[in-house]
């Protein structure tokens, strides 16, 4: 009885899902100059940057095969004749980094190694609480779609996703199928890295482990400005900052306290301006400062009421966390921010 319950749940899971895609529109596109050789690129509600030189162009997150054959497109016209020389993916999560290949051959693609690691053939790490729960190395569309149907627009993805990566449509999505349309790093590196093209040098650091296990953080020293992809500007980010993080599952199964060495990188950084892969505008540095002022206030609550015996229910009912309380989706997520910090806790002391 309970296995036809969620084959029904899952179903019109589905029906909804398709027609949601079918009657929505294309996402908008632009390219926003940052500086005079510093833009970014915007498909919906997600951003890439490219990097413009004598030499030739570095491009960082081609977002989606669709987004990136227009983003040749809009090169080729725009800079006639200025090769992309390189592609920097942000981490290895596939909505940011599908499409490399319509750059061919004249790009080289750079990552962190994490990344490599992730795409070997092992089930990836996967952001929003899609995990491998029955232990069997592929995905299933329950382990894509439960965590969406528990969390709406919060965690997971829709059915219509699993749909279009099941590419046999055997019911199974195996690593190799999710990153049909990822291109390879050609080139890794493990801590920091330096780019040089047309007179200019970008910088390549790994932040630690946070949202993904394998960022980069992109610095243009010349330009003062940094990009960074779902980390520390998550999907939910629009505006500002000031948003309660997604928190799925238990931070996406990694420690707290490197979430919070995370964002104390990137603000050891010298720069003025981050440009996020969600967020309608720039960020600053005292922007990412709050954030890790939360994340520090939160490990320091969650832990205090566990050090005093309190059970999760009464730390959800006790932590109110009132600093916070006019931050986005603060009514929505303080709960789920509690929660997935007593479950990180339990597993990372």
């Amino acid at each position: 009885m309970r296995l036809r319950f969620w084959r029904f749940v899952l179903a019109i899971f589905i029906c909804l899902s398709a027609t949601g895609l079918r009657a929505q529109s294309g996402p908008a596109r632009e390219i926003i100059k940052i500086t005079d050789n510093l833009y970014r690129t915007r498909n919906g509600a997600w951003y890439g940057v490219f990097y413009v030189t004598p030499d030739g162009i570095l491009l960082a997150d081609p977002i989606s095969t669709d987004f990136a054959g227009w983003m040749k497109k809009e090169l080729d016209q725009r800079f006639p004749g200025v090769p992309v020389r390189y592609v920097v993916y942000s981490h290895s999560h596939f909505d940011h980094i599908e499409g490399a290949a319509a750059f061919g051959d004249s790009a080289k693609v750079v990552a962190q190694e994490g990344v490599l690691r992730n795409m070997d053939g092992r089930y990836p790490h996967m952001p929003g609480d899609m995990t491998d729960r029955n232990n069997n190395g592929q995905f299933e569309l329950e382990e894509i779609v439960g965590p969406a149907m528990a969390h709406p627009g919060i965690c997971g993805m829709p059915a219509s996703f699993f749909q279009s990566h099941d590419r046999n449509h055997d019911g199974h999505m195996t690593p190799s199928e999710y990153y049909a349309e990822v291109r390879r790093p050609d080139i890794v590196y493990s801590d920091r890295m330096q780019l040089r093209l047309g007179g200019k040098t970008i910088e390549l650091v790994f932040p630690r482990k946070n949202h993904a296990d394998d960022g980069t953080v992109i610095i243009f020293p010349a330009e003062r400005v940094v990009f960074a992809a779902d980390f520390p500007a998550d999907a939910l980010v629009r505006e500002s900052l000031r948003s309660l993080p997604s928190a799925c599952g238990n931070f996406d199964d990694h420690p707290l306290l490197e979430w919070i060495r995370s964002y104390k990188t990137i603000e050891s950084l010298d720069f003025d301006l981050l440009a996020g892969g969600h967020g309608s505008v720039l960020f600053k540095k005292s922007d990412v400062a709050e954030v890790r002022q939360f994340f520090e206030d939160l490990v320091a609550s969650v832990s205090a009421g566990m050090a005093a015996g309190k059970s999760l229910e009464e730390l959800k009912r006790t932590i109110l966390l009132e600093k916070y309380s006019g931050w986005a989706y603060y009514a929505r997520l303080r709960e789920d921010n509690i929660e997935a910090a007593y479950n990180n806790l339990k597993i990372y002391r």
